[in-house]
């Protein structure tokens, strides 16, 4: 668990893991992390071939997805004592869009 901000998170190839993050005030990208649990707060998200992964997501933008199977997505639920000062450290809002994904393979098959 890391309780504070910073600016993105990048990480490839994390199998098995659970992330609890503070806000991430740019976004994170993930490649090959799989069954894996993640509590993050970004600005964006961008998820490829990854598969079986949990997502309890804060984004104020979209969560974007390409080669992925398996993945869940909910609204965030886990904080810590200070997110919220966090958060607006961040400069990220209330709004959450944890449910909008998009999956850049399906739009690209239009």
């Amino acid at each position: 668990m890391m309780e504070s901000v910073i600016g993105t998170l990048h990480c490839t190839n994390c199998v098995n893991c659970t992330f609890s993050i503070g806000p991430i005030a740019g976004s994170i990208f993930l490649e090959g992390c799989n069954n894996s649990v993640y509590h993050v707060t970004c600005q964006q998200a961008r998820i490829h071939t990854t598969h079986n992964a949990t997502f309890y997501i804060h984004v104020t933008s979209k969560a974007i997805i390409e080669d992925c199977k398996g993945l869940k997505f909910g609204k965030r639920t886990k904080f810590y004592e200070g997110y919220s000062n966090d958060l607006v450290a961040a400069g990220l809002s209330d709004v959450n869009n944890w449910n909008d994904v998009d999956d850049f393979n399906w739009l690209s098959k239009d």
